[in-house]
């Protein structure tokens, strides 16, 4: 009986933990979370758009996805969900940089 009711608690505590895990450190790709911030400074720049714009959105996603990337190998992966949750909420530019 009592090897039961250890089993049911170990059972228990793998699921909140597998849980945890999920809703703690589960994170989006970095692709997304660029993405993400380079629609909200479209959006904030209006119609001021062109080629040279648009080559430099380029350059400024593949640099925020290394940062990214950088952040998540530095910091682990529970500063990095952290973060880019923040991002994903973001509406403006001004709110996704306070995330860090």
């Amino acid at each position: 009986m009592i090897l039961k009711i250890a089993g049911l608690v170990v059972l228990v505590l793998a699921l909140v933990l597998t849980g945890l895990w999920f809703m703690y450190v589960q994170a989006p790709p970095p692709e997304l979370v660029c993405e993400h911030k380079m629609a909200i400074t479209l959006a904030e720049a209006g119609e001021q758009r062109g080629p040279a714009v648009e080559n430099l959105l380029d350059q400024l996603k593949l640099k925020c996805v290394k940062d990214k990337r950088t952040l998540l190998q530095l910091r682990g992966k529970i500063a990095y969900a952290r973060q880019a949750r923040c991002i994903l909420a973001a509406t403006t530019l001004s709110e996704s940089e306070r995330c860090g």
